[in-house]
């Protein structure tokens, strides 16, 4: 209940910390995948683990999200931190997901991404640029893709609005 309420309550922030490096990882059937492969949408980044319990809670409301959002305005990527790819894919059979899982097997993207907490997800502008993120656990089935497409495509990269999004409210932007 307590981690439901937490998670209700979370918010994104905007990211000021310029550019992500690109990145091309392996996904479970050791296919490399390039961030780059496909610009023009919006793209969600979340780094997890399955031993992180809120990550695994998360999985489903982002399958959820998947299944109800147009593939052309928004993709998922799922990223495991740090895990025998194994795990994974034993896990991944009992939590099935509809968008790709890949693996950061040493760590070096979660690094390079300045990934400090899991789960971590990142919001990226439909020229892959990383807009907002959030250190923690989201229900993703509150968010509302179409006003966020719309609020990031107000904000210029450089401008110090602050873009937050809540569980009962649409996405606002501050200035």
């Amino acid at each position: 209940m307590a981690a439901a309420q937490a998670a209700e309550s979370a918010t994104f922030v905007p990211w000021t910390r310029g550019e992500r490096p690109p990145f091309k990882l392996d996904d479970l059937d050791r296919q490399a995948v390039a961030l780059e492969a496909r610009p023009g949408q919006l793209v969600l980044v979340h780094f997890f683990a399955t031993w992180c319990e809120p990550c695994r809670d998360e999985l489903a409301s982002l399958r959820r999200l998947v299944e109800r959002t147009d593939p052309a305005r928004l993709r998922v990527v799922a990223i495991s931190v740090a895990e025998v790819d194994a795990r994974v894919r034993s896990f991944i059979e009992k939590v099935p997901v509809n968008f790709p899982i890949l693996l950061d097997r040493d760590r070096a993207v979660a690094r390079s991404w300045e990934v400090s907490a899991l789960p971590t997800s990142f919001i990226l502008d439909a020229r892959l640029q990383p807009r907002l993120f959030i250190e923690r656990d989201y229900d993703w089935d509150k968010l509302d893709v179409a006003a966020l497409s719309i609020s990031l495509s107000r904000l210029s990269p450089a401008a110090n609005h602050v873009a937050t999004v809540q569980s009962n409210q649409r996405l606002e932007d501050s200035q």
